[in-house]
């Protein structure tokens, strides 16, 4: 658990593209054209936050049912120029690249190939962990790991939340303690849905193509003054007008019993296929936890 005053991972949902463009009569490819200089702003703010880990949801699974040239134009002129344009800045910063998520089958074996050396040759910063989410989805992320312990022979009574978290698809990825989702939208959209069970979110009406290091600030310092109990008014922001967060803290014990269920559900399923397939089902574990006093 970190600190009031430390935010170690803060994962973004920069959402608003299409909508930017479409405000100004243009196709939805402009509006991820204009996107980045707000990922290279995050990046930058990130960075003189002295926040470690920064996680930005680029493309879910779900993304991939778009349109085939929008699609396309993502996983092709997209990347390549955030690759070939932002990738010395980044490594020059000190700045570690990393990929969650499943692209194999969907991306030419090219981009791939030049994602994983993006990876490689950064490997060694240690400013900021930058994981780019692409064709990432949260509950299929829950799938991976629960297969990973069925595979490993792991009993169901011997799964703690420490262990299944182990299996996940980047074991390394910290807890979110402060998720940031711009476009107005109010909802996690199968994003890290293990990691923020403990995670602020933060919701800005601002469209991604706007978003700038002003507003990444402001979250933080939401964050922290909520952490601290001290909740002050909101501050202007670059250009004019307030910046008003929604914000939504689950808590704690619902995110206790939201981990409880989860891992109680894992491990009925496997007794349940163990049952299926002829083997002695284990003997249930512990009981859960009691929930608070009414």
């Amino acid at each position: 658990m970190t600190s009031a005053n430390t935010v170690r991972h803060v994962a973004c949902i920069m959402d608003g593209n299409g909508r930017w463009a479409a405000n100004r009569g243009l196709e939805r490819i402009h509006g991820h054209l204009a996107s980045m200089p707000a990922l290279e702003a995050v990046v930058d703010a990130a960075l003189a936050e002295g926040v470690p880990w920064l996680t930005l949801f680029a493309f879910s699974t779900e993304n991939w049912s778009r349109p085939a040239g929008e699609v396309g134009f993502l996983m092709g002129a997209l990347a390549n120029r955030i690759i070939d344009n932002s990738l010395s800045r980044f490594h020059a910063k000190g700045v570690r690249v990393r990929m969650l998520g499943a692209m194999e089958g969907h991306v030419s074996d090219d981009l791939v190939a030049k994602i994983r050396h993006a990876e490689e040759i950064t490997r060694g910063n240690a400013e900021l962990n930058l994981t780019m989410a692409v064709g990432y989805g949260g509950r299929r992320d829950l799938v991976h790991a629960a297969r990973a312990l069925a595979a490993a022979g792991i009993p169901p009574d011997d799964i703690t939340p420490e262990v299944f978290a182990a299996h996940l698809q980047d074991p390394d990825l910290p807890d979110v303690d402060l998720l940031i989702r711009s476009g107005g939208e109010q909802r996690l959209s199968d994003f890290l849905l293990w990691h923020c069970a403990h995670a602020e979110l933060v919701f800005l009406d601002v469209l991604w193509p706007d978003f700038r290091a002003e507003h990444f600030r402001h979250a933080l310092e939401v964050h922290r003054r909520r952490r601290l109990g001290d909740v002050a008014a909101p501050r202007a922001a670059a250009g004019g007008g307030a910046v008003v967060p929604k914000v939504i803290t689950l808590p704690g014990v619902m995110a206790l019993h939201l981990t409880g269920g989860l891992l109680g559900t894992v491990r009925g399923t496997m007794r349940a296929a163990a049952t299926h397939l002829g083997a002695a089902p284990p003997p249930p574990g512990p009981p859960p936890p009691p929930g608070p006093p009414r």
